[in-house]
């Protein structure tokens, strides 16, 4: 009990709990003051700080004490037990090496991972020890911060991101831990430190996503997760950072595609005054409902009711669904392609219908390969967002138009967010599986997928919650888009989702059999309302007078200057340590978007290159032990990157104004 502690020892412990809280306030006020601000007049209700039996500071919580024995000695006992097996994100990619790689980061990315192979095994990984720099840590409760101490003074710590979901909890931490020392230890290391007080675990992982938006994508690569407490609230933490831990990857981009993106739309802008682009404006919202169609295995359940509505909603086709609804007699209102390779071209053709395509308006992305666009009755473009052909039409020939966010990385995201920022209101979505419940039934039935001449399959890499049943398998691309989706319809809370797609689960989406949908009323003069959505969605009167190849050119002189500087900051490096600082140093330039716009449009071709490379050399460094051979492989790792840049600028100067050669 706390009458057998002597009162002097608790007046002074008191002090000085209230002297570290006093001074955490100022640093916050100073450095965080959202979170200064709500502690500032704080009174806690569900955890208190106290004196335990044996004298010991502690936590009580449901009239117990939250730390059975010694706070600090435990703490310290559980950080020991870390380091001998820390739970870290593994970024790794194995290749074989008779693989046969289609771009040429690939190749170096693939030079890189094998060199580490042949050295250290196929079993190499990366080992923790005290007095190792660790890059970034996530740590799952703040207690009484003995934890957080003890780590910061067992390992360099560059960044760390500390989510303490009960607020009583973080306030009792205040009064326990020198928040001062901590910012200021990560801020020396170039790092930083930010703190989640409440919330869920979609705003954790959010929060970490966009930390590494701001510090760089290569901590992926020696990011340690450490939970101090098991709760309802750190343990879905813990699993869903391991759930969407591969998003994190998702729509980085790489150079090489940027070059095709950049031909592609150069060419459909300028080459056929014909095409409209899609413009910013209040738009009007539109009524009719919409169905967006998708190429998943549980379209062949739909068709029926799509065709028995055909008059009575707007129908948007999206990629490789156009063949099974052509084939079954429904057409398309309008039809969405986002892919950009030249591959896509002898897809389309296998549809067949040609006679049909030219009575179907195509909705595309700038990027697309130039021949999709004459297949069709009229192209509408549509601005990816931070796409480097829409930074250069957007900051050097005008703004006027939309930048279409949420559309990719498959063509059910572009179809949606088309359909939105036309202001449509109402959505059926049918075929948006985003999985599959067999491998063998991966895609609508009626597909080109299944063709003799075609070499496909998918293998599950993930298990979701399902729409209508409880789980299915899918894959990391279709996982990622079910999430921009879902992003998508989070942006916009006024639009309305029905999903009969038998699928992935969608959040914010209403679940609903298609056998129990009623039917819909018929839209009059239907024709008639899709050319109005169309016209007034679009801009048909902007006028290119000048060669857009020739004015990109120009731009582009200035790419030989922030290239050197981007691979000077690799000067010099020989350690790990001076490696994190390099490529910290390259990813704030390269991401420096208010220096000026010809940065901006550098940004959008190599920044993608940067982040794979850059993450996939710092995996593999870290898993040297030996100092010596560590330095051998940086050098090594180095050349290599610093050699696919100049090589890259060099292909987008060859090719910026050719077609897509794949």
């Amino acid at each position: 009990m706390t009458s057998q502690i002597d009162p002097l020892i608790v007046k002074i412990q008191t002090q000085l709990l209230r002297a570290t809280f006093m001074k955490n306030m100022a640093t916050l006020k100073e450095r965080m003051p959202e979170i200064y601000r709500y502690y500032e007049n704080y009174t806690p209700q569900n955890v208190q700080l106290a004196f335990d039996e044996n004298g010991f500071i502690n936590l009580v919580a449901d009239n117990a004490f939250v730390y059975q024995e010694d706070p600090k000695l435990s703490s310290q006992q559980q950080v020991d037990a870390f380091i001998t097996k820390p739970p870290q994100f593994d970024y790794d990619v194995y290749v074989a090496k008779n693989h046969q790689s289609k771009y040429e980061h690939e190749r170096v990315i693939h030079r890189i991972f094998n060199k580490r192979h042949d050295e250290l095994g196929a079993n190499s990984f990366n080992r923790l020890k005290v007095g190792d720099s660790i890059n970034y840590l996530t740590i799952m409760g703040s207690g009484l911060g003995y934890h957080i101490e003890d780590l910061f003074e067992k390992f360099a710590i560059r960044s760390a991101f500390i989510y303490e979901p009960e607020p009583d909890c973080f306030y009792a931490t205040l009064h326990t831990l020198d928040i001062t020392k901590l910012l200021d230890a990560c801020r020396q290391r170039g790092g930083e430190i930010s703190f989640k007080i409440g919330g869920n675990e979609r705003e954790f992982v959010n929060e970490i996503y966009h930390s590494f938006k701001r510090q760089g994508f290569f901590n992926l690569a020696q990011m340690y997760q450490y939970r101090h407490y098991k709760s309802d609230k750190t343990t879905d933490a813990f699993k869903k950072i391991k759930e969407v831990m591969h998003r994190y990857q998702a729509g980085w981009g790489f150079c090489e595609d940027e070059i095709i993106g950049i031909s592609h739309t150069l060419t459909n802008i300028s080459t056929n005054k014909a095409h409209t682009l899609l413009q910013h404006a209040k738009f009007q919202v539109k009524e009719q409902p919409v169905f967006i169609i998708g190429n998943g295995p549980s379209l062949d359940e739909c068709l029926p009711f799509i065709k028995d509505n055909q008059e009575n909603a707007i129908i948007i086709s999206s990629g490789t669904s156009l063949k099974p609804l052509l084939d079954y007699g429904i057409q398309p209102d309008m039809h969405v392609e986002q892919e950009r390779p030249a591959f896509i071209y002898p897809w389309i053709k296998k549809v067949g219908h040609e006679e049909v395509l030219k009575e179907i308006p195509l909705l595309c992305l700038n990027t697309v390969y130039p021949r999709i666009l004459a297949l069709f009755k009229q192209p509408y473009l549509m601005l990816k967002a931070a796409d480097a052909g829409t930074s250069f039409i957007h900051d050097h020939i005008s703004d006027k138009y939309e930048e279409l966010f949420f559309c990719n990385p498959t063509v059910t995201n572009a179809s949606t967010a088309g359909a939105i920022a036309m202001g449509f209101k109402k959505f059926f979505l049918f075929g948006l599986d985003y999985g599959f419940k067999s491998v063998e039934k991966h895609h609508s039935k009626g597909s080109a997928y299944y063709d003799a001449d075609t070499d496909f399959s998918l293998s599950g890499e993930l298990t979701v919650a399902g729409n209508f049943v409880e789980s299915v398998q899918t894959t990391r691309i279709f996982d990622n888009s079910r999430s921009v989706l879902e992003m998508l319809l989070e942006q916009n809370p006024d639009v309305k989702c029905v999903n009969s797609s038998d699928g992935a689960k969608i959040s914010l989406t209403t679940p609903c059999r298609v056998e129990k949908l009623a039917k819909l009323a018929k839209i009059k003069n239907k024709q008639q309302v899709v050319e109005h959505c169309l016209s007034s969605s679009f801009d048909s009167d902007y006028m290119i007078n000048h060669d857009l190849f020739s004015e990109f050119d120009a731009v582009m002189k200035h790419f030989d200057l922030y290239m050197q500087k981007l691979l000077s900051m690799l000067d010099g490096v020989k350690t790990k340590e001076q490696l994190t600082q390099a490529f910290s140093a390259q990813y704030r330039f390269i991401n420096d978007l208010d220096n000026d716009k010809e940065i901006k449009l550098f940004h959008r071709f190599f920044k993608g290159s940067l982040n794979f490379l850059q993450t996939s050399i710092m995996s593999n460094v870290s898993r040297y032990d030996n100092e010596q051979a560590r330095h051998a492989y940086i050098q090594f790792c180095i050349k290599e990157m610093s050699q696919h840049f100049v090589w890259l600028l060099a292909d987008l100067k060859v090719h910026y104004n050719q077609p897509a050669r794949a």
